[in-house]
């Protein structure tokens, strides 16, 4: 019996051994309280007085009164340390009488130990040491017994103090639980109930609280052959998610560059991440097999960079939405953490997931809609001032195309009018002659060009007057806006189909016009319609961008140097404009090796034919007349 015991122990040992274990790991979510936020959330429990005060005993002018003002969390070492000023007044009473009152004012701190409640998703705090100071903040005394009689009022006063930490974690569950695959739902909520809180550490700027779960890898992702492409129906649903994105995006940089007042470089990365995000999703477009994860990767990369800014600028406002910005930041996080973690946890961020941020954010229910307006709190982030095309360009409809008027027999002396030439049509007044005015003639192109030339010329030399481009790049410039309008458009604002005028649109059905103004990459900062229609307006678009490119990012508000290639800058501008502020460096790399792009080698061309005056060579692009 004992043999047979034995063999069956080692049988179940042996069978447990060659069994494949179950890979489980441990997610630790942090949840950070900065210390402007872990100040602003006492100030709304504690320190509900006039001027964030709090009367622990008595009221001022009692004769018994210990008050408490102007509260601030700190680091000391392992440590929080919370300053707050005192106010100490203790007498007898006797009738409307206070008889001998000793008083002390000065500041007081107290050396905390952040402990948190897993029954109660509370934040308390341990007092372990206090410090007395004058007004003038130097070490300070009080008399014996008027401090035996304040500080065990004021250490059990901070006793009882709890942050209530219960909302954000629970709007960061409700935000987490509907991102898993449908298939690992129900073990994904098991893992989110179950979070707990772990250590308490104490950083720099403020305190960290680990929430942990154990959970093993519940979801096995079918891989797709690589040929796979997304079908119609999911090409929608994902650029519309994308849209979703984008106008969560620009709601978080507009909210948060209103106040305080965005630190230079801090602009500068809103810009680069705004831009550069845009750009990759308007390149993804031309991609087949177009990722369905591309919106969460993209929300995780751009929280990477932003999330400090966002924690810094939210959390210097004095407003009562703390614990909102507390759940963004907490769910934000996490979402990143799961992303690091790998496809097995199977996360989809959804249209709705995006529109719970925004929620947390404002504290209510906010829309997200992919609007085409002018937002003037994007300009503003830019520094743009108010842009205006010709007056009489207004168009409160959208357009796609206009009807082409039937042209009258031209008589032979009118071929004299040849430079500034428009066409004559039918004598009735056409209601679209501004935009007429600059289709493409099917003779005298180079009087066409001319005309082009002159608003390009009028709109760049309209931008340089605002005198923030270093003069000495005036010239290089002008002659870039002109190569890139070659480039471009070859330029052209409209084209004709059939009976039909319409504006100039590129392949993926995104760039407009004769600058190619991108629609989705700069939506908000321009009036669509009238990068449409107003040949004036593109190009004055065209020109801002490329002004901004130049100097914010190519020469890095530096004034350029002596010497300095300004082909080679105009190049790696003109690879912004093609593709964001992340191609300047790398156009630079590819100048270095010799892998230059087409379109690189095409711009050019372009720039030197400017500089050569080779007007010619338009003949290419626009056929000889």
């Amino acid at each position: 019996m004992r043999k047979t015991r034995m063999s069956l122990a080692w049988s179940i040992a042996l069978l447990m051994f060659l069994l494949p274990a179950a890979h489980a790991e441990q997610v630790i979510l942090p949840l950070t309280l900065d210390h402007r936020l872990l100040t602003s959330l006492v100030i709304k429990d504690t320190f509900t007085g006039r001027n964030h005060s709090a009367a622990i005993v008595g009221s001022p002018g009692d004769c018994m009164y210990i008050g408490l003002s102007e509260p601030k969390f700190t680091t000391a070492g392992s440590f929080l340390q919370l300053e707050m000023r005192l106010s100490l007044r203790l007498g007898t009473e006797l009738g409307t009488e206070c008889l001998v009152p000793l008083e002390w004012q000065g500041y007081i701190t107290l050396v905390q130990q952040p402990v948190f409640d897993n029954q109660t998703l509370s934040l308390a705090f341990r007092t372990v040491d206090s410090k007395l100071y004058n007004l003038n903040r130097q070490p300070g005394s009080v008399a014996g017994v008027l401090w035996d009689f304040a500080k065990p009022r004021v250490l059990e006063h901070f006793g009882r103090v709890r942050i209530n930490l219960a909302p954000p974690i629970r709007e960061m569950r409700d935000f987490l639980a509907p991102l898993f695959h449908e298939e690992a739902r129900q073990a994904t909520q098991t893992m989110l109930d179950s979070l707990r809180g772990g250590d308490v550490t104490i950083e720099k700027d403020g305190v960290v609280v680990q929430l942990m779960a154990e959970v093993e890898e519940i979801f096995s992702p079918e891989e797709k052959p690589e040929s796979a492409e997304l079908t119609p129906e999911e090409h929608r649903w994902l650029i519309r998610l994308w849209e979703t994105w984008d106008a969560l995006l620009v709601q978080l940089i507009t909210t948060i560059a209103i106040d305080p007042p965005l630190r230079p470089e801090d602009r500068e990365l809103l810009i680069d991440v705004l831009l550069d995000t845009r750009h990759a999703f308007v390149a993804t477009l031309d991609e087949e097999d177009m990722s369905q994860d591309f919106v969460r990767e993209q929300f995780v990369l751009a929280w990477r960079d932003l999330g400090p800014i966002f924690r810094r600028q939210l959390f210097a406002r004095s407003d009562n939405n703390s614990l909102g910005y507390l759940a963004f930041f907490t769910a934000a996080d996490a979402l990143a953490v799961f992303d690091r973690m790998g496809p097995s946890f199977g996360i989809e961020i959804s249209e709705q997931g995006l529109l719970r941020l925004a929620t947390m954010l404002t504290g209510g229910e906010t829309p997200l809609p992919y609007s085409l307006e002018v937002d003037e709190g994007l300009r503003k982030l830019l520094q743009l001032p108010m842009l205006k095309g010709s007056d009489d360009m207004l168009f409160e409809n959208d357009i796609e195309e206009i009807d082409l008027p039937v042209e009258e027999e031209k008589d032979p002396f009118s071929q004299v009018s040849d430079f500034f030439f428009t066409p004559a049509y039918a004598a009735e007044e056409q209601p679209y002659d501004k935009i007429l005015e600059w289709r493409l003639p099917k003779d005298n192109i180079d009087g066409y060009v001319q005309r082009v030339r002159a608003v390009l010329d009028e709109v760049s030399l309209s931008v340089v007057a605002r005198q923030q481009l270093p003069d000495q790049l005036h010239g290089m410039y002008q002659k870039m806006i002109v190569a890139t309008a070659w480039q471009e458009s070859c330029f052209r604002q409209f084209i004709e189909k059939g009976k039909k005028l319409t504006y100039l649109l590129s392949y993926n059905n995104t760039s407009v016009g004769v600058m190619q103004v991108n629609e989705r990459v700069w939506r908000g900062l321009y009036d669509i319609r009238k990068l449409r229609w107003d040949i004036r307006y593109n190009a004055l678009a065209g020109c801002e961008i490329v002004d901004l490119y130049l100097r914010r990012h190519a020469l890095s508000d530096k004034a350029p140097a002596r010497g300095m290639d300004l082909d080679l800058l105009a190049r790696g501008v003109y690879a912004m404009y093609n593709g964001g502020p992340g191609q300047y460096k790398k156009y630079l790399e590819r100048a270095k090796t010799g892998k230059t792009y087409l379109s690189d080698r095409s711009f050019a061309e372009k720039l030197k034919w400017v500089e050569m005056r080779d007007w010619e060579k338009i003949s290419e692009c626009l056929g000889s007349g």
